[in-house]
C-alpha cells in the first residue's frame, strides 16, 4: 500500500509544479510579447503612422490605445496632432491636448500642440489682418510655449517641428499679432541665434522693419 500512496502523492506534486510553471511561461510570455494588444502598443504604432503621413490611422490608433488606457497622456497628444494634421476637428483637438497636459504635464510635445492649435485658430489661411483684436488665443498659445520650454525635453522634436528655434520663431507671431513689438524682436533674436536662416523669424523681423 505503501508504494502506491507514494506514487500518487508524487504524481499531484509533480502535476501541480508543471501547472505552476506553464502558468508562469504563459504570464512572462504575454508580458514580453510585442505582438500583445496594449495602450503602449498601439500609442507607438501611432506615431509610426503619424511620422509616414497616414493620420487617418494614427487617429485610429491613438484612439484605441485610449480604449486599453485612458491615462495614457501621449495617446491623448496623438489624438490632438492626428485631429490637427487632418484639420478634422479643432475643438477635439483642442480637448485632446488639455487632456494630455492635464495627465501629464511634462508632456512638452502636447503644449506645443496647443500652442499650435491657439495660434492656427486665429490666423487661419493667413489672411487675417497684421494685427488682430482678439488676443486670447495668443494669449494662451504663448503660455503653452512657456510651459513647452520648461516641460520634459525628451517629449521634444517628434515631428512636425524640429528645434527651440521653431518654438521661439511661434512665440514671435504671437507677439506680433498683439502688437507687442518689443517682445517680437526678443523671441526673433532667441530663434535667429539657434538658427540663422530660419524663415518665419526672419520674415518677422523684416516686418518689424517697415
Amino acid at each position: 500500500m505503501h508504494p502506491v500512496r507514494f506514487k500518487t502523492t508524487s504524481h499531484i506534486i509533480c502535476a501541480a509544479l508543471f501547472a505552476f510553471y506553464c502558468l508562469m511561461l504563459s504570464s512572462c510570455s504575454s508580458d514580453s510579447d510585442p505582438n500583445t494588444p496594449s495602450a503602449i502598443n498601439y500609442t507607438a504604432q501611432g506615431w509610426r503612422f503619424y511620422e509616414s503621413g497616414d493620420y487617418p490611422q494614427a487617429l485610429l490608433s491613438f484612439e484605441r490605445a485610449i480604449n486599453f488606457d485612458e491615462a495614457l497622456a501621449d495617446a491623448h497628444n496623438g489624438v490632438g496632432w492626428s485631429h490637427l494634421s487632418l484639420s478634422l476637428n479643432p475643438p477635439l483637438a483642442q480637448e485632446a491636448f488639455q487632456n494630455a497636459v492635464q495627465l501629464d504635464a511634462s508632456n512638452a510635445d502636447a503644449w506645443v500642440g496647443l500652442a499650435n492649435l491657439l495660434y492656427l485658430r486665429n490666423n487661419e489661411a493667413g489672411n487675417q489682418p497684421a494685427r488682430i483684436k482678439d488676443t486670447t488665443d495668443f494669449r494662451s498659445a504663448i503660455r503653452a510655449l512657456d510651459n513647452a520650454l520648461q516641460g520634459d525635453a525628451q517629449y521634444l522634436f517628434r515631428h512636425d517641428y524640429r528645434s527651440k528655434a521653431d518654438l521661439y520663431a511661434l512665440k514671435a507671431s504671437c507677439y506680433y499679432y498683439l502688437g507687442e513689438d518689443q517682445s517680437t524682436e526678443v523671441e526673433i533674436n532667441k530663434a535667429l541665434q539657434i538658427d540663422t536662416t530660419h524663415r518665419t523669424a526672419i520674415a518677422l523681423q523684416n516686418l518689424l522693419k517697415k
